[in-house]
């Protein structure tokens, strides 16, 4: 057994060191108090989808006729969505993780995406009064827990 590293070994270390560098910076970021949707005075600004008297985990319900769900690895953030029944709303999908990700709803035969990381896409839905499950239909992320409810009234 030799002690010298091989071409490929410095090659193969090489390449995976931009994604590993990726998911530090993710995990280091996620540890930082400070974050970039902050006013100058450091308090927190408001999503777009939430309203004045939101909790930072309340539900995000729509706001007008648009609503954003973000996705992470492996995770929605919102978990659960209101908007309104029989009316166009915009769903957005913003892919804030490194892996791709989708937003399928089933009885609906509604699909957003999929979408690499930091990517974002948007469709419109218009459905009836009802409680539906959402959830990211790649290989393993619904298994993993990549799943939400959306309701409509």
């Amino acid at each position: 057994m030799s002690n010298r590293i091989s071409r490929r070994t410095i090659v193969g270390g090489a390449a995976a060191l931009p994604i590993a560098a990726l998911g530090l910076g993710r995990v280091l970021a996620q540890g930082d108090d400070s974050t970039p949707e902050s006013t100058p005075d450091g308090s927190p600004m408001a999503s777009p989808g939430a309203s004045p008297s939101a909790s930072p985990m309340a539900s995000p319900s729509a706001s007008g006729d648009e609503v954003t769900v973000t996705a992470v690895d492996i995770a929605f953030e919102e978990k659960e969505l209101t908007i309104p029944a029989d009316t166009d709303v915009t769903i957005t999908l913003n892919n804030e993780g490194v892996l791709e990700h989708d937003f399928v709803i089933d009885e609906l035969d509604f699909i957003v995406g999929p979408i690499m990381g930091g990517e974002s896409a948007s469709e419109t839905l218009n459905a009836p009064a009802g409680e539906y499950e959402f959830y990211c239909s790649i290989p393993g992320h619904k298994e993993a827990g990549m799943v939400g409810t959306l309701t409509v009234e």
